[in-house]
């Protein structure tokens, strides 16, 4: 896309929940998808010289790399390079908002941002040392089934060295009503571009702090409305997820679990990732709702998420 097409097809910025930390604060760059859809980069560089593998970081259904700010800045002051790349109709994308053509388009895109976040870190291998142009794999909520998704493709790709998954959306406890999985069938059908509302529109589920949950109420860029094919995409990853082979998953995983998530089913989900992970997966519970980077007091969080980064050096 041209520049035109660009500044057409985006919002200028994204509403943030926390400001980024003045020693890793980040850029926003373009990144052009495999079909030429242009969306954001958010990237966070070291404060100085860092041998670390990147990191790329993804968001969930209705979130936006403006929610986890804090988290970005925080990787990188700890020496990580960190992608945040704004999924494909969400964020301050307006083109085709809440809309994906299949699963194999969005773990495509996720392969774009890996080799993207690659070349930032280095993609020398045999020369740049051992962490230099690999990538660890960060996802939150919606953005932990599409991370798995992904590992379980690439699971043999020498560049993806460990994943982290927050509070991941694989299990959820909230999920649209039968009479609405009914109409997305028909629509299916006779208009896969039918937009329905997310059944997570309530901020009271992501955060008990008054505070974030008046930073929902008004972020602009929050995605409220998918459309048909975007939620059988998601009942197909998940399906993916849950009849994949026992012992599938050989990468060093950490699952952080919230103490009082609303959102997923934090029981079921460990289950299936251990069943997938075996003794590769650590687990790890923290106190809090499910958007664990709207704590209070959020530092807890950043160092588990960095504890996680680790096992994968």
């Amino acid at each position: 896309m041209n520049n035109s097409k660009h500044r057409k097809g985006q919002t200028p910025q994204l509403p943030l929940a926390r400001p980024p930390s003045e020693t890793a604060p980040f850029k926003r760059e373009p990144l052009i998808l495999g079909d030429g859809y242009e969306t954001s980069a958010y990237v966070y560089r070291p404060p100085a010289p860092s041998k670390r593998s990147a990191v790329l970081y993804l968001h969930g259904i209705q979130s936006h790399p403006g929610w986890f700010v804090g988290s970005g800045s925080a990787m990188a002051d700890r020496g990580y390079t960190v992608v945040q790349v704004t999924r494909r109709g969400s964020g301050q994308n307006l083109i085709d908002r809440g809309d994906a053509r299949c699963g194999e388009q969005l773990l495509d895109d996720v392969e774009t941002a890996t080799r993207f976040a690659a070349e930032l870190a280095g993609t020398d291998l045999p020369t740049c040392g051992k962490q230099a142009g690999r990538v660890h794999l960060v996802g939150v909520s919606w953005g932990g089934k599409l991370a798995t998704a992904y590992a379980l493709r690439a699971r043999l790709n020498p560049r993806v060295v460990s994943l982290t998954l927050i509070a991941p959306g694989i299990v959820p406890r909230v999920d649209i009503s039968f009479t609405t999985k009914l109409a997305v069938g028909v629509a299916l059908l006779l208009n896969p571009r039918r937009r329905f509302d997310l059944p997570l529109n309530d901020p009271a589920l992501f955060i008990d702090n008054e505070q974030m949950r008046q930073y929902l109420r008004c972020d602009s860029a929050r995605l409220h409305r998918a459309t048909a094919r975007f939620l059988y995409i998601t009942d197909r990853l998940g399906r993916t997820l849950r009849t994949a082979r026992t012992g599938s998953l050989e990468l060093p995983t950490t699952l952080i679990l919230a103490t009082r998530d609303k959102i997923i089913d934090n029981a079921r989900t460990r289950s299936l990732i251990s069943r997938l992970c075996g003794e590769h997966l650590e687990v790890k519970h923290l106190p809090g709702a499910h958007t664990l980077e709207f704590e209070e007091d959020p530092e807890p969080f950043y160092q588990v998420l960095v504890d996680a980064l680790a096992r994968g050096e």
